[in-house]
């Protein structure tokens, strides 16, 4: 039996990805390690059990395409390299559907500059790094490719949902790399295209709930006020809510998305209506108000939260970021401050909290939608799906801020 075929067959837990993605310190030991493979001293090999990658030749190819945001002046498709794993927590995923999101466009034409980049210089402890170019997209579903060696609950072939941190290169190319457990099992009763849809929008939810101390242990006994319940946070605000039981969500849309709203199993109120501050009066006290478009009403809405209740106001739209960009990170550290002292001051004198929450991966959250959307208890909503090489006309779709559903990419 030739070494590449023992390596492959009989020593799983030595496999590497690609030759060329080996350390080149490693390199001196390769030899060590094939002479114990026969030597049945194990000294060496066991050492490489932790090595980052567990498969020895791919047919995977050295580059990919992406959609690249050089420098925050929108994207274009590049042929880049296959990004690899650093780490042993890792997995490497070949991309079936990719959702696209305001944040994925806004990010593409410079959004969150100055935050970012200070994140990504201090993560990599390198000052001279910067944030582009940078791949947009958060979520995706995808096809496992390859795992790091500390990878015990995944393996090449599986079908899984994921999320990527903000701060590593994003879903919208034909490989990601994101940490195992970001990732979590594919509804077999989903396609590729509708699973795509929940990650993102149920890890910005699940952090909101986070911050209002929400969960699935307390929500029978909250009641929840949703602002923009018939977008794609609100509308996954609600499903994860009557998920974990909660009985009371009122949520403000259109009156065109009343339907919609019902059948998630929310109370409707029309936000353009005279009477929707009375309305919404008639339901109170609430709990917890989660807030997805910082309109007049929602500022409003402060005053049908319970007094010294410990009640929360949690809102997803925050200046911090944008702030930043215009002032720097000092400055619009200062500024972001004020302003939530300003947004947050009356509510504190009655006992009632306000807080902003951002999208944060969850491995809590993602073991959760996998359970819940095959009991059915979260549905995918889908309004577009388009192809990969017409992403920059979904961007475009999205930018507009119109429609019910998620708009979807597809990988062929």
């Amino acid at each position: 039996m030739c070494i590449c075929a023992y390596w492959c067959t009989a020593r799983p837990a030595f496999d590497l990805t690609t030759i060329s993605q080996v350390n080149t310190y490693s390199w001196h030991l390769l030899p060590r390690v094939v002479a114990e493979s026969y030597s049945g001293k194990p000294k060496i090999s066991r050492m490489f059990q932790k090595f980052p990658l567990r498969r020895f030749f791919s047919t995977r190819p050295s580059t990919m395409r992406a959609w690249v945001s050089e420098n925050g002046t929108g994207v274009e498709m590049r042929e880049v390299p296959i990004p690899i794993i650093n780490k042993p927590g890792q997995v490497i995923l070949k991309v079936k559907a990719a959702s696209v999101n305001p944040i994925d466009v806004e990010m593409s034409q410079g959004y969150g500059r100055e935050f970012l980049g200070t994140w990504k210089k201090i993560e990599s402890c390198d000052f001279a790094a910067s944030r582009f170019p940078l791949i947009p997209g958060r979520d995706c579903t995808a096809i496992v490719d390859a795992v790091g060696g500390d990878v015990h609950n995944l393996a090449p072939g599986d079908e899984v949902m994921a999320v990527v941190p903000v701060i590593q290169p994003g879903t919208h190319a034909e490989f990601v790399v994101t940490e195992s457990n970001l990732c979590s099992k594919k509804p077999a009763n989903l396609s590729f295209e509708q699973a795509a849809a929940l990650p993102y929008v149920a890890s910005t939810a699940f952090s909101a709930f986070s911050v209002a101390r929400v969960n699935q242990r307390n929500a029978k006994s909250q009641r929840v006020l949703i602002h923009g319940g018939a977008g794609g946070v609100g509308s996954m605000a609600i499903q994860l809510l009557k998920a974990w039981g909660c009985e009371k969500i009122v949520a403000t849309c259109g009156k065109d998305s009343f339907d919609l709203v019902k059948k998630l199993g929310a109370i409707p109120v029309d936000y353009s209506s005279e009477e929707a501050t009375q309305q919404l009066v008639e339901h109170a006290p609430f709990e917890v108000i989660f807030d997805t478009v910082d309109s007049p009403l929602a500022r409003w809405s402060d005053n049908v939260m319970g007094v010294w209740r410990n009640c929360v106001h949690v809102s997803i739209v925050s200046p911090l970021m944008r702030e930043m960009d215009n002032h720097g990170v000092p400055l619009g550290l200062a500024s972001t401050a004020v302003k939530h002292f300003e947004r947050s001051f009356q509510s504190h004198l009655k006992g009632r909290w306000f807080s902003y929450a951002f999208f944060t991966p969850s491995s809590d959250l993602m073991a959760q939608l996998s359970r819940f959307a095959e009991d059915g208890k979260i549905v995918p909503i889908v309004q577009q799906v388009m192809k990969f090489e017409d992403l920059e006309n979904a961007y475009e779709k999205v930018s507009r801020l119109s429609g019910r559903g998620k708009t979807i990419i597809k990988f062929d």
